[in-house]
């Protein structure tokens, strides 16, 4: 299969001031990824995770670039080289984007520990349901999102990772979850692999990552309805940028159209 010679990925710089990779957090969307991301920064981790996009929206491309090298063969997929130009600033890989690429992950960093969120299939499939599906429809944020220089990337980004889901889970989604749990129990090796469920605790995690148990609870945040709040901000966001764009646009439209009709009144007077 040919490539082409130039993808966006090689033009990016290298990091200057690589961190090590220290750890993967590979379980499925819904498990518990915000939670635990707060988790390891009170740990002391520096954390990527998709959340982090939103605050450099141009970095949507590359991810972009790298999806459809995997799952649509249009490129030749990524490897540790450009991983680490995404993701060199950092300790820790959590939830999607990086997720999609586990196996790649995994392979890139053999040293990273491995840590699994996991929940319960059907409880997993109806929190999916009720948070993210409930939102991936509105119709109306395909017409907003180009005003929007923050949510406008992240909606494209966000509507093709809709897109591959046929190819993640080929035989359902439930199915697919499963599936994906046990491919990455069968490539990681035991001591290197944490299944862990939000809500147990400090003590199994840190253990697992060798690190003090701290003395504040263990944060649990994102739940159904503040992942729905979230969203409607997203939308509102989108809505004030299109306003103004459009509004000082109509104004002048208005001016324009109210300047035509007097002149051509006033003509009529002068012929009159």
């Amino acid at each position: 299969m040919a490539f082409s010679k130039s993808r966006k990925i090689d033009a990016l710089p290298e990091v200057e001031h690589k961190r090590e990779m220290k750890v993967l957090v590979l379980g499925m969307p819904r498990t518990g990824s915000i939670s635990i991301r707060h988790g390891l920064r009170k740990l002391g981790f520096e954390c990527f995770h998709g959340a982090i996009l939103e605050v450099s929206p141009w970095k949507f491309q590359y991810w972009d670039e790298a999806i459809r090298a995997k799952y649509y063969g249009e490129d030749k997929p990524y490897g540790r080289r450009e991983f680490d130009k995404l993701l060199g600033e950092f300790e820790v890989s959590i939830n999607f984007p990086g997720t999609l690429f586990a196996e790649e992950l995994i392979e890139a960093y053999p040293e990273a520990k491995v840590i699994l969120t996991v929940r319960d299939v059907d409880k997993w499939k109806q929190s999916l349901t009720q948070s993210v599906d409930s939102t991936r429809d509105w119709k109306s944020f395909d017409c907003l999102a180009p005003f929007d220089p923050i949510w406008g990337p992240w909606w494209r980004f966000h509507k093709l990772e809709h897109a591959i889901r046929p190819l993640l889970a080929p035989k359902g989604e439930k199915r697919g979850f499963l599936d994906h749990y046990e491919r990455i129990r069968a490539i990681v090796p035991k001591e290197r692999l944490l299944e862990y469920r939000v809500g147990e605790g400090w003590e199994r995690l840190c253990d697992f990552l060798d690190v003090p148990v701290p003395k504040e609870p263990f944060p649990h945040v994102n739940s159904t309805e503040q992942f729905i709040v979230g969203r409607q901000a997203r939308w509102n966001h989108a809505f004030q940028c299109m306003l103004v764009r459009m509004v000082p646009l109509s104004i002048l439209v208005a001016v324009g159209a109210c300047a035509a009709w007097w002149y051509g009144s006033a003509d009529m007077l002068i012929l009159s």
